[in-house]
């Protein structure tokens, strides 16, 4: 990845950082385009609260250094319990992934997600269709992104997820094996977000203007 953000100037990415970094790594990373930390909590399997706090409140003092965001990627159960602790943070949060909230009848996570959002300090990427739903074209998961639209329409991103790695729940807890990308139409996934969301105006927020304010692509 930092190969490729030296070699295309103006790029912006996410990166996964270790407890402690030193500042002139923080520096140079902040030169090349970095602009936030990834906490990837879903993936790697359960923890607990107290150890999600740890990781996550490490990664946002690294961030607040350089004023770059907190992504995480975390099961919808935990987002109500962490609320507290995401507002307190030092940098915006970006949450992966529509918090993985299940398509369906309206769930506790989803309620406390839009008043989040209300807040202005969180983001949602309303990313990830294919891991929340059996079928990514699951017309349940449209009133989701337009009820998280509707909360704060300045902080919703989206993200294509690409090279789509396998299921998290797939994955054995602190297992290092190797499982195969899935084969999903990536083009086609972009394809959900105007059918979601029915006004261009909003699509273009989502796909331009909030990420440009984001990532900084000032």
């Amino acid at each position: 990845m930092l190969d490729a953000m030296a070699q295309f100037k103006g790029t912006r990415s996410v990166a996964v950082l270790p407890e402690l970094v030193a500042d002139d790594e923080l520096e140079s990373l902040h030169a090349l385009g970095i602009g936030g930390l990834r906490v990837n909590i879903a993936t790697a399997g359960t923890a607990s609260l107290a150890a999600m706090r740890h990781d996550i409140g490490a990664a946002a003092r690294l961030a607040a250094r350089h004023d770059w965001h907190v992504q995480i990627f975390v099961p919808s159960v935990v987002i109500e319990p962490l609320a507290p602790f995401l507002l307190a943070l030092p940098v915006d949060t970006v949450i992966d992934h529509i918090g993985l909230i299940a398509p369906g009848p309206g769930t506790g996570a989803l309620r406390v997600l839009t008043r989040l959002l209300e807040t202005g300090t969180i983001w949602v990427k309303i990313s990830g269709a294919y891991r929340i739903a059996d079928d990514w074209r699951d017309p349940r998961i449209r009133p989701l992104a337009r009820a998280l639209c509707a909360a704060n329409p300045e902080r919703i991103v989206w993200g294509s997820d690409w090279p789509h790695t396998a299921k998290h729940d797939l994955r054995r807890p602190n297992s290092e094996e190797e499982l195969p990308f899935q084969k999903i139409d990536t083009a086609a996934l972009l394809t959900l977000v105007p059918h979601w969301l029915e006004d261009d105006a909003l699509v273009r927020r989502v796909l331009v203007d909030n990420p440009a304010r984001l990532y900084d692509f000032s």
